[in-house]
């Protein structure tokens, strides 16, 4: 940025206070609106976009937007290397550019008007390590941003980009919490949350809610014969396939072993045993060494099979049990003793 500016008593007083509160944001999301209104209280701006560098560190993707253009911002990714904003992350240093339409680095987000702006962009650092990038824009032909405001918003971004890289560390474990590590769809955890809320939305809704339990038949011999590592990509096939299957109201999870789990919201028992159904076709999509692999199903419904989801998940595997004692692929369904559908 060039010559040291000092920034005032009370404007730093005020970055402590902003500090304080966009760090004990809890959510990723939280963290973002932190930083947009706390900066808005210490500098006028028009819009604000932060970007992420990817892990590879080739690509830099609109993580967050605030004003105008948001959507065609968050579509944007572009290199690294490219924009005022690769510029500033390759010089290592904040940028105020008076007039960022005219700067040779300049780049337009497609889908959106070359307009007259200023611009303050400041590489977010922690640990040495560029994680992203704070733009703060400022519409008009002579609005430029003075030193000491450049120099509050490069301040606020050092505390920015600890709060992001914070909060996105967090999100990724609470991600990892709730994800399969060899699928990569919900796991049991993540399946008895989702069910605890579409069961608590049933209740004040009076919908129903479903539940499927999909075991694959006969799945030991493919590890016995064709190793782990077959049956590991077998198991890998078939959430491909479900997740493929299931719509914006259903959930998959991988429940345990070879055993899957679906969730209907407001489905009734005829729906369900269509979403069944429809899983079963898709794990008859994946074949092991010439041979398909078939599936079978229990389904249970709330409030007739279960109050709660303990007794709604009991309900759903002694369905399945049943399909398994009547000679595997097929769906049953609970209360019908081992009528198939």
């Amino acid at each position: 940025m060039g010559e040291q500016v000092d920034v005032p008593a009370a404007t730093l007083e005020a970055l402590m206070d902003a500090a304080a509160a966009v760090l004990s944001a809890d959510s990723l999301e939280e963290t973002f609106g932190r930083i947009t209104a706390r900066l808005r209280e210490l500098v006028h701006f028009d819009d604000l976009v932060i970007y992420e560098v990817d892990p590879s560190h080739t690509l830099l993707s609109a993580v967050f937007a605030d004003g105008n253009w948001i959507e065609e911002v968050m579509a944007e990714s572009f290199g690294i290397d490219q924009g005022l904003t690769g510029y500033t992350i390759a010089q290592g240093q904040t940028s105020n550019v008076a007039r960022s339409d005219l700067h040779p680095a300049s780049k337009v987000v497609p889908g959106t008007e070359q307009e007259p702006e200023a611009l303050v962009c400041v590489p977010m650092v922690v640990e040495g390590e560029t994680i992203g990038a704070l733009n703060v824009y400022r519409l008009g032909d002579d609005v430029g941003f003075d030193p000491q405001e450049a120099r509050v918003i490069e301040r606020f971004c050092a505390m920015a980009a600890l709060a992001f890289n914070s909060a996105r560390q967090r999100e990724r474990l609470r991600t990892q919490a709730r994800t399969d590590s060899l699928t990569g769809m919900l796991n049991r955890r993540a399946y008895f949350e989702r069910i605890s809320e579409e069961l608590a939305r049933g209740k004040r809704t009076d919908a129903p809610v479903s539940v499927v339990l999909l075991d694959i038949d006969h799945f030991k011999p493919v590890n016995d014969e064709h190793g782990h590592a077959e049956g590991d990509r077998v198991l890998q096939a078939i959430a491909t396939q479900l997740q493929r299957t299931v719509r914006t109201d259903e959930a998959v999870a991988r429940y345990g072993g070879e055993e899957f789990a679906l969730i209907a919201a407001g489905a009734g028992k005829e729906q369900a045993v269509g979403l069944a159904e429809r899983a079963r076709a898709a794990v008859a999509e994946v074949e092991v060494h010439g041979r398909t692999i078939t599936a079978s199903a229990g389904v249970a419904t709330w409030p007739a099979d279960g109050p709660n989801a303990d007794r709604l998940l009991e309900a759903a595997d002694d369905a399945l049990y049943a399909a398994k004692r009547a000679g595997r692929n097929r769906t049953c369904i609970a209360g019908d003793g081992e009528g198939e559908s």
